[in-house]
């Protein structure tokens, strides 16, 4: 699996969709409690900070490295995305996030992927496996902000045309 492409293909659809989104409805609470549609995005900023360095890390061990776990309610809290970050802004720090890592899951050679971290639980997992979970993350939040039908639209599209420029 080309992760850096298919990371790619998911930014310039989902940037496109995000954009589509009425201030008032990106910011809006439906509860308290739970997070805007741009706390999910700054959510997303936070996973890919944490990811990046796993990433990284991994790539450049030579042996199984202890990786760390995060508080993502206290991330969200602390970098206050939702008073403190305009749409625009948090939606450009999420696709630069996004565009690094791609950048960095296109340069690891192939055999890397099967170097292994070692998630908070103790068990160990792959790079191939984080970042296909990487990926999957991203969805199951953007089914959050655009509903499951226009996601699924959207990952069918792109598969779609991945086929076509084979």
């Amino acid at each position: 699996m080309n992760y850096s492409q298919r990371l790619q293909n998911l930014v310039l659809h989902f940037q496109t969709e995000l954009n589509r989104i009425p201030q008032d409805e990106f910011s809006a609470k439906a509860h308290p409690a739970k997070w805007s549609k741009k706390e999910i995005v700054g959510h997303l900023c936070d996973s890919a900070a944490n990811n990046y360095i796993r990433f990284v890390k991994i790539a450049l061990s030579d042996y199984p490295i202890p990786l760390e776990g995060y508080d993502q309610d206290r991330w969200v809290e602390l970098n206050d995305y939702h008073n403190s970050y305009d749409p625009y802004d948090v939606i450009q720090l999420w696709i630069n996030r996004n565009v690094q890592i791609a950048t960095v899951l296109a340069q690891i050679p192939e055999e890397d992927y099967t170097k292994e971290g070692i998630l908070p639980s103790g068990e160990s997992a792959t790079l191939d496996w984080l970042a296909a979970d990487y990926i999957e993350h991203m969805i199951h939040h953007f089914r959050q902000i655009l509903g499951n039908e226009r996601i699924e639209t959207m990952i069918n599209q792109s598969k779609k045309s991945k086929v076509e420029h084979s």
